[in-house]
């Protein structure tokens, strides 16, 4: 563990924990059972994560944790939103994990930023002239959301700085990538938590068996979208695998060049949307090559015309692959032109200049790079210095200048990742 990353949780722990210690003298005697109760329906909703990645989880109790600011105020409402944090009892990867089998910076951590930004969310409500315990609705509505901005977008600046500093990445990249996505849904559980502020104001703790069920709809939702996006991955990767199981000498290429093609998307300005597409299309810019026969894409030697023209075919065949799959509409023309010219001698369409999308020239140069650094039953590969110069060599010929710009660019900045690796 990095010095940062050890002064970064050590600071938000000491925060944090102070912050709780000083809640729990803070809470109102008449309030007590209002607190045990929201603190167990928030650890059953903390217990229902959506796993992101292996370091970043998502919970439909932001609901819980707004409603609990919203009527109890910032120290009662910080205690049931991490102390709920704290209890909760998780399935991951069919493991149980809690907090005695987890480590104790990261239960820590999650505690105290979670503390931070509920109390952070009902001291602003209160400044703005919310009133805890009452109805939002009409009087308070303003400051009830800004109250839940507040809350969802330091909870996020706190676990997005954490995992920057954690994978060395920059914030902002780390956010787009990991939370960025998740504002929408924040929208939705939102309203969900100022409704049901309105309705336990109304109603006691019948509105906690009401919205019960909508929250956990919104869990499966999440999930569903999760799920449905990785089966996306499983897809792909299954053909990558399929190709790479036809033609050995291309074993580990496509996530090369994957790797490269996202330099290239950052530097192009490409939001994480747009790129995670490119990423797609690298992993399949081959996959035309399923329908070549083995002894041509195995065969040691050099190619005769016929051979090779058969080869030139497998952009188009990649793209009669794609062409049906609406998910991937976009995604099949740079497939089909990745091996195009800027100068209109590429192939299978001839096609020049701008006629030729930017995201088919990053794969094209991508795809370049990686084939020259990697050894191939005619050469030896190439140098990662020599690579790049035949590269930025073919500016105007092969290469747009505002694509060899780019690639110029995020080989600078990371120099040491260029290369065949997989």
């Amino acid at each position: 563990m990095s010095k940062k990353l050890i002064f970064y949780i050590s600071f938000i722990v000491v925060c944090g924990l102070s912050l709780i210690t000083y809640s729990m003298f803070k809470v109102n005697p008449h309030h007590i059972t209002d607190v045990v109760i929201l603190i167990i329906f928030a650890a059953v909703c903390e217990s229902l994560p959506i796993y992101i990645n292996t370091n970043v989880s998502v919970s439909v109790a932001y609901a819980v944790d707004l409603m609990a600011l919203l009527l109890f105020g910032p120290y009662e409402g910080a205690l049931i939103a991490s102390i709920g944090n704290l209890l909760l009892i998780r399935n991951s990867n069919g493991k149980i994990k809690y907090v005695l089998n987890t480590p104790y910076y990261k239960t820590l951590f999650n505690i105290s930023q979670i503390a931070i930004s509920v109390a952070v969310g009902g001291f602003v409500y209160e400044y703005l002239g919310g009133k805890i315990g009452s109805d939002v609705y009409p009087n308070y509505i303003i400051q009830s959301i800004i109250a839940a901005t507040v809350y969802y977008f330091l909870n996020n600046l706190l676990v997005t700085t954490l995992i920057a500093i954690l994978l060395e990445k920059p914030f902002l990249k780390t956010w787009t990538k990991d939370f960025s996505w998740m504002v929408k849904n924040f929208l939705f559980l939102a309203f969900i938590g100022i409704l049901m502020t309105s309705v336990f104001v109304k109603f006691g703790y019948i509105a906690l068996l009401i919205f019960f069920v909508p929250l956990i709809m919104v869990r499966y939702m999440f999930k569903l979208n999760m799920d449905l996006k990785q089966s996306y991955y499983d897809t792909i990767n299954a053909l990558t695998k399929a190709l790479e199981a036809k033609d050995r000498y291309t074993l580990g290429h496509s996530k090369s060049v994957e790797k490269l093609a996202v330099y290239l998307c950052r530097e192009a300005g490409f939001s994480e949307a747009h790129t995670e597409m490119v990423r797609i299309a690298a992993l399949l810019h081959d996959v035309g090559k399923i329908g070549i026969v083995e002894n041509i894409l195995n065969k040691p030697g050099k190619l005769s015309k016929e051979e090779y023209d058969h080869i030139k075919q497998h952009p188009v065949s990649g793209y009669e692959i794609l062409k049906d799959v609406p998910f991937l509409k976009n995604v099949r023309y740079w497939v089909r032109y990745h091996h195009e010219w800027y100068n209109g001698n590429g192939y299978p369409d001839g096609i020049s200049g701008r006629q030729i999308p930017l995201e088919a020239e990053i794969l094209s140069v991508a795809d370049v790079f990686d084939a020259l650094v990697s050894d191939r039953p005619y050469r030896n590969a190439y140098t990662r210095e020599e690579a790049y110069k035949i590269i930025v060599d073919s500016e105007g010929t092969q290469f747009s200048p505002r694509v060899i710009r780019l690639f110029k660019r995020a080989y600078e900045k990371n120099k040491e990742d260029f290369k065949h690796d997989f």
